[in-house]
């Protein structure tokens, strides 16, 4: 294990921290403070840094570090699983006060219920749900921008039909819940429910393919500046679709070998230098509105699974 003493007020501590997965821990003189992996640790140390000014648990756990330790592992299940073994032999003081994904979002879907497509902090509630995602912006530009390529709603105010509606961007579904006027089957609220389905749903909805063929086609006609504006948009919808692809499949990833057992999505047992050990999981009973939904707390080592099965299965 590497140590590095923290500097209290040298905001470049962090610049010559090892890029690629690690398993870090910070300590006080009393003992473990918090325990974490990281492939960017020094993004991790100074994003921790930056949120304490505002965050109070973390401004108290910062106070008390005096070392952080860290060791490179070969890859993020080794990470994953020195994380899981050291909670269980050291039960850090912080590590269930300090919520990393508690800014993770849900997105909400409900055809017929307004506005129809939303962000939401947890799954409680009866809209349909996917998720969670890391990043309440990178939802706020998804809807964004499947909403302006169909049409669909994307409701920022509380009263409608909006501007939006007005000046063409949306089709208006909205007035399909006005009950005494009579709609017109463009605002056919079982339309809108098929096309959400289609656009936020299901990952191999053309969408994608439908921006890279007019991006190629600005690129071909030598309209660079156009072509350019779609490359993030491109992204954006790939790095969409690859989550969706993991939502769907995460609950029901299994796997076993003699060292590890993976069930449900996590990890459920390991034997390592002549130990076993047996995790806790969180499966709680999920609704049917809830089947594009992982909890908040579970997901970040559900995507590490995710992403060591599906490496070995093209290995």
């Amino acid at each position: 294990m590497i140590s590095q003493i923290i500097a209290k007020d040298n905001a470049n501590q962090w610049d010559s921290l090892p890029k690629g997965w690690v398993f870090y821990a910070l300590k006080s003189a009393d003992g473990y403070l918090f325990m974490g992996v990281s492939a960017r640790l020094g993004a991790r140390m100074h994003a921790f840094w930056e949120k304490a000014k505002e965050d109070k648990v973390l401004k108290e756990m910062q106070d008390q570090a005096q070392v952080l330790d860290y060791q490179p592992m070969p890859d993020s299940m080794s990470a994953l699983i020195m994380l899981k073994t050291m909670l269980m032999e050291h039960h850090p003081e912080y590590q269930q006060r300090l919520r990393l994904w508690e800014e993770y979002v849900y997105l909400a879907l409900d055809s017929h219920r307004f506005p129809f497509v939303g962000i939401q902090e947890h799954s409680n509630d009866d809209w349909q749900y996917l998720g969670p995602f890391r990043s309440r912006f990178f939802v706020a530009d998804v809807i964004d921008t499947l909403s302006r390529i169909l049409k669909l709603p994307a409701c920022e105010t509380a009263s409608y039909p909006c501007s939006k509606f007005d000046s063409g961007i949306c089709r208006g579904w909205c007035l399909a819940l006005a009950p005494a006027g009579e709609t017109p089957l463009e605002h056919d609220l079982e339309k809108l429910h098929d096309l959400l389905q289609e656009s936020f749903v299901h990952p191999q909805n053309g969408i994608l393919e439908m921006v890279q063929k007019e991006r190629d086609q600005y690129f071909d006609n030598l309209e660079f500046a156009k072509a350019d504006l779609l490359d993030d948009e491109i992204k954006l919808l790939k790095d969409y679709r690859d989550w969706l692809n993991f939502l769907y499949v995460a609950k029901d990833l299994s796997f076993e070998s003699p060292q590890i057992t993976i069930a449900g999505g996590q990890l459920t047992h390991v034997r390592i230098g002549g130990k076993e050990y047996s995790f806790p999981t969180d499966n709680p009973q999920y609704r049917e509105n809830e089947r594009l939904a992982l909890p908040l707390a579970a997901v970040d080592e559900m995507k590490i699974i995710y992403d060591y099965i599906r490496e070995r299965a093209y290995a």
